[in-house]
């Protein structure tokens, strides 16, 4: 299982993401964007997941990074 930061444009696509993850099984959690990750809002979804693509299309989400210890690999 991979760890998955999403950032998003604003705090409304986050807490959107957070919800369409809640209804394909996916557990989630909003959280402060990482230092080392810069995003428009401030807030990201952690996630875990096989794949980073989890069904969510919406403007909103800026980008998705893949967690591998203290670095952060982007995926989307």
């Amino acid at each position: 299982m991979n760890v998955f930061v999403a950032t998003f444009y604003d705090h409304w696509g986050a807490v959107q993401f957070r919800t369409f993850a809640k209804t394909v099984g996916v557990v989630c959690t909003l959280k402060p964007v990482p230092r080392t990750l810069s995003s428009s809002c401030g807030t990201c979804a952690w996630y875990e997941s096989e794949d980073w693509d989890i069904g969510y299309k919406h403007a909103e989400l800026e980008a998705v990074y893949r967690q591998a210890g203290s670095q952060f690999t982007k995926e989307m």
